[in-house]
């Protein structure tokens, strides 16, 4: 039976969101109440709230909760076209110059 994870965000996510002034980042602590970051809504105040979102990231990131196997890729056979069709690509690429036949 296979299970899945409640989602797809990886255990360091950080949740965002704005209103009117303010751009906020909740950061989540390990056994406590998360943490809620407010920067003000103009461009350095994103800077500075995805600065918070990267060093959160690199400080405090572990690795995923869930990674999926690895899959072989698949090889597909090569394409196959009916003969009218190579004929009329080719007498286009003689037209244009492109080919010899």
């Amino acid at each position: 039976m296979t299970t899945f994870a409640p989602s797809a965000k990886p255990r360091w996510a950080v949740t965002a969101w704005v209103d009117a002034n303010n751009i906020f980042i909740e950061i989540p602590i390990r056994d406590a109440a998360p943490f809620i970051w407010k920067s003000p809504l103009t461009t350095a105040g994103l800077a500075e709230a995805l600065g918070r979102m990267r060093d959160y990231h690199t400080q405090l990131s572990g690795p995923p909760v869930y990674i999926p196997p690895h899959r072989p890729a698949t090889k597909l056979p090569p394409p196959t076209y009916p003969l009218a069709t190579q004929l009329a690509a080719q007498e286009i690429l003689r037209k244009l110059g492109i080919t010899g036949k």
